[in-house]
């Protein structure tokens, strides 16, 4: 059981490929116990949210905390468009989520207070406090995954824009009537270097003949290909397929973050997600490269980080923000 007068928040980054629930200490960040289980957006809405009650139970009974007195509340990362008063995913890309009230069966199930935040504006909340993010005032996350997602610090908090979507950066236009995105758009960000994008990418090389390490791992997981699958075959197999196209997406991704840096002039931009995790050549690329594109004045002064917190970013920020709302 908890000693003192510590206090606790659970965590919760609900991805389109993966979901991870934790206890993490709000003063220090530590992360006390987790548990995580793929996403299966397939399976529908309900079961999505049965997989959250089944988690945060899990993280609680591995943290051996309570789930009354020390857990100041529950924080979901969640992609889509939000109504964050009532707890509710109006839309999402990547997840089978509309108008959706995803804290209520948290909230009924724990009886703790539930605060629903994007899940990249949940990472950016996890890097201020506890991460690459800590010290500085003004600075932006884009993390890459599943899609692409935002978030935006201004004098220290959390910018969510007029209607509260603000950050959604994997939606800005790079290239004029593109390729669909999930999001019903053309030519988004997202539709050219996410993770899903790349895997789109390969797969649609590979029908067409040519030849990829990958290949068997295409036919064998229904089209999907994992982030570590993608580095393995650049730095182990050398796959020319494979790293020439996440080359190019690293090249928009470029894009992306050069339209960043020249309008909203960040001090920091701080990168995360699975891709970058897992891939050096994406992180060094798109970084150098955004520096040439952009502007000279602010492209000299803004400074390219990765995200502290790596996986957990996302986890420690959601149950950070219970923090902030529960003052």
């Amino acid at each position: 059981m908890a000693k003192g007068n510590k206090r606790y928040g659970i965590g919760i980054d609900l991805g389109g490929t993966k979901i991870l629930a934790g206890v993490v200490d709000l003063e220090s960040g530590k992360v006390l116990a987790s548990a995580r289980k793929k996403t299966h957006a397939e399976r529908g809405a309900k079961a999505i949210a049965e997989r959250l009650n089944d988690l945060a139970h899990e993280a609680l009974d591995g943290a051996k905390v309570a789930s009354n007195g020390s857990i100041a509340g529950i924080g979901i990362g969640a992609a889509g468009q939000l109504d964050r008063k009532h707890g509710v995913v109006l839309a999402s890309p990547n997840l089978p989520f509309e108008n959706f009230p995803l804290a209520e069966g948290l909230q009924k199930e724990f009886d703790l207070p539930v605060t629903l935040a994007n899940d990249v504006e949940a990472a950016a909340n996890g890097e201020l406090f506890h991460g690459a993010g800590k010290g500085c005032s003004l600075f932006v996350c884009v993390f890459v995954g599943t899609g692409i997602g935002g978030g935006i610090v201004q004098d220290s908090k959390l910018y969510r824009g007029a209607s509260g979507t603000g950050g959604e950066l994997g939606h800005m236009t790079v290239v004029a009537g593109g390729r669909i995105c999930p999001c019903g758009s053309r030519g988004c960000l997202e539709a050219y270097a996410s993770r899903t994008a790349m895997t789109h990418a390969i797969a649609a090389e590979v029908k067409r003949g040519r030849p990829s390490v990958v290949k068997a791992e295409l036919e064998a997981d229904a089209g999907v290909l994992r982030s570590g699958m993608i580095a393995d075959a650049i730095n182990h197999a050398k796959d020319e397929l494979v790293t020439q196209v996440v080359q190019e997406s690293a090249e928009y991704l470029a894009y992306g973050l050069a339209s960043i840096i020249n309008f909203y002039n960040p001090q920091k931009i701080i990168l995360g997600g699975g891709v970058i995790e897992a891939m050096d050549l994406i992180f060094e690329h798109a970084t150098k490269r955004a520096k040439e594109i952009a502007l000279p004045t602010p492209a000299r002064t803004v400074e390219f980080a990765r995200a502290a917190l790596g996986d957990n970013a996302g986890m420690v920020g959601a149950a950070t923000l219970t923090a902030v709302v529960a003052g």
